[in-house]
């Protein structure tokens, strides 16, 4: 980059990657572009960039400099009658927004004339500009650069690109940085995908690295020795190896890092516990925010974002539990565990842990709903939907979700009504019902009845449904398989009365047949006002619409098992120790999901979201490069 278009004092990344979407920021300039320009490429995000670059307005207000309004063009008379200043700007303001030098837009423009006329360079046959037949060259955009453009236009320049910036991240656009951008490279074996893949994520975890470092600090003494860094490079250190502890995890790192001093395991685990769970979730969420604002530079988390609460338990210890029975809620064979509820990204987005929270005994499912909700809409406020599994089925948990004002969809409870309402469905022959409550504030309260993994309680069907009801039918069924009936627990001493009972109320309304038969959802999504008097197949395609996307929520637990490869051990019982074990594991698991991304930003054309870098892999690479080097 150069000296005119360099970083500022402090930026660690290109002066325009920090920038994130501000209503303030959008003018009446850039109003006039266009949508059907951004529109009009449907693969290739580049060329649509282009145009919208091409299109954008340029007003004499973007050349304020404090009481002076100088005029576009202050070049000699003569070239007024050749390429226009406001082509050149444009340019100019598109190669600072992609982070380019003279010759890689030259040689750009060279490559996709037809984006040169959008520009206005070169001639498009019909005469409307008849000085210049070729696309600039990298000479003449030097040039007109450092020579003709005075330092009023060239700071207009660099408003206008991060204005383009701000335009296409609204419509979606990525504008990539060029360390992430696609190779050129041919790979003509899978070992050269693999060695291609490793030389890429050893690229990108060097510039994640220090997401992790700016974030988290320690509340030591004045008279400190060894550097805060050296801690949190052990912390990643063990955290990158499988069943590493703290104290043989000191040695190790030791001898691997060639630090003049390292952390001894106490001092590790002493500084560690003096941070508070607060203080742990609020390091966790300036980490995350930081990589959400790395991910939305590629365009990432920008639409509305799906979300999903879930609650995991840590590592198993046992011994005396004294002092700690508030957060111990889990036992099993003299074995005890804490627990920890999360909010995760989920669905077609970049999968960030957002935040952690300990549970502890008497916290309420609302309350940890609406400590984790609210805190991510702090850091992404397009969140759109939250899904819960059915432990989170309460009137209050679903007060809370609107009063944030968001969706939530979670499967529901059936209790004797609930029951007695699948029985009328089934001899009904009905496959989906919706049931509507009204409500003074938000979006009306919707209960969906769908079919669940039971296919062959639907086997009897004297007349068969159209194709496309019974391929939507079948899909339901398919999608939902793992929702299924209510699981109840029952006393053993009582077993075989209640089988006597059940037999006996088999052909009883509610009986046990007709609730699995059947799933329960509900939902305060608009998608469904108005659907309860809607007919069958309206009904059919209108609730496989939004329920399907429950099956997103498995992302969650997905998560948690990715998650304990990241997690240091420890046979300490300290609830704050192992919380901050965990939440770490979270920021571990957030940048390898970030790499992931870039990576496949970088190497494929259109990347889905199979991770390319698996969880191993990462770990493998990262582990050789998990120093930093020291500050000044």
């Amino acid at each position: 980059m150069s000296a005119s278009t360099s970083a500022p004092p402090g930026s660690k990344i290109g002066f325009y990657k920090n920038w994130m979407p501000d209503p303030d920021e959008y003018d009446e300039a850039f109003s006039k572009v266009a949508f059907e320009f951004v529109l009009s490429y449907k693969h290739d995000d580049r060329p649509r960039v282009a145009k919208l670059a091409a299109e954008t307005s340029i007003s004499i207000y973007d050349f304020e400099d404090d009481d002076s309004q100088p005029t576009f063009d202050e070049r000699a008379a003569w070239h007024h009658n050749t390429v226009s200043m406001k082509i050149w700007i444009r340019a100019h303001a598109y190669r600072i927004a992609r982070d380019w030098q003279e010759t890689k837009l030259a040689n750009w423009f060279e490559e996709n004339q037809h984006l040169a006329r959008e520009f206005g360079f070169t001639d498009d046959g019909k005469g409307l500009n008849r000085f210049q037949a070729d696309p600039p060259s990298q000479s003449r955009l030097w040039e007109v650069w450092n020579e003709e453009f005075t330092p009023v236009v060239r700071e207009a320049s660099k408003r206008l690109a991060k204005k383009l910036f701000l335009k296409a991240y609204e419509h979606a656009l990525p504008l990539p940085n060029p360390t992430f951008e696609r190779e050129d490279r041919e790979i003509e074996s899978e070992c050269g995908e693999q060695r291609l893949v490793r030389e890429k994520t050893k690229e990108v975890w060097q510039q994640a690295k220090p997401f992790v470092t700016d974030s988290f600090y320690l509340k030591r003494a004045e008279n400190w020795q060894v550097h805060e860094n050296a801690f949190w490079e052990q912390h990643t250190f063990m955290g990158m190896r499988e069943d590493m502890f703290a104290q043989s995890g000191q040695h190790s790192f030791a001898i691997d890092s060639g630090r003049d001093r390292t952390p001894s395991a106490s001092n590790h685990r002493h500084q560690v516990k003096k941070l508070s769970v607060e203080e742990t979730r609020e390091m966790l969420r300036n980490t995350t925010r930081a990589l959400i604002a790395r991910a939305r530079h590629n365009g990432e988390l920008d639409r509305r974002i799906s979300v999903a609460i879930d609650i995991t338990k840590g590592n198993p210890f046992t011994g005396d539990r004294d002092g700690h029975e508030d957060v111990i809620l889990g036992y099993k064979n003299a074995e005890y565990h804490y627990q920890w509820a999360t909010i995760q990204v989920v669905g077609m987005d970049v999968p960030l842990v957002l935040d952690a929270i300990p549970v502890e005994r008497g916290d309420t499912r609302a309350e940890i709903v609406d400590g984790l909700l609210g805190n991510a809409i702090d850091m992404l406020t397009n969140i759109s939907l939250v899904m819960m599994d059915r432990e989170f089925d309460s009137d209050d948990v679903k007060d809370v979700c609107s009063n944030h004002g968001v969706y939530y969809l979670n499967p529901a409870r059936k209790h004797a009504s609930e029951k007695a309402t699948c029985t009328q469905l089934r001899d009904a022959g009905r496959k989906v019902k919706v049931e509507e409550q009204g409500s003074l504030t938000g979006s009306n309260r919707k209960r969906m009845y769908l079919p669940a993994r039971n296919r062959e309680l639907f086997a009897t069907d004297e007349t068969p449904d159209p194709d496309d009801e019974l391929d939507t039918r079948q899909e339901l069924i398919s999608e939902f398989a793992d929702i299924g009936g209510d699981s109840e627990e029952r006393g053993e001493m009582f077993s075989d009365l209640l089988d006597d009972l059940h037999e006996e109320e088999g052909e009883l309304r509610g009986n046990e047949d007709d609730t699995r038969a059947y799933a329960l959802f509900e939902t305060n999504h608009p998608d469904l006002d108005g659907l309860s008097d809607a007919d069958k197949q309206t009904q059919l395609q209108q609730v496989r619409s939004v329920v399907s996307r429950y099956s997103a929520r498995w992302g969650i637990e997905n998560g948690y098992k990715k998650l304990k490869k990241f997690r240091v051990r420890t046979t300490s019982k300290d609830p704050q120790y192992r919380f901050f074990n965990f939440a770490f594991a979270c920021v571990l698991y957030n940048v390898w999901r970030l790499v992931d991304l870039l990576v496949k930003i970088a190497l494929e054309d259109d990347p889905d979201y199979a991770p390319r870098v698996d969880a191993n892999q990462f770990l493998t690479l990262a582990k050789q490069f998990y120093g930093l080097e020291p500050p000044d």
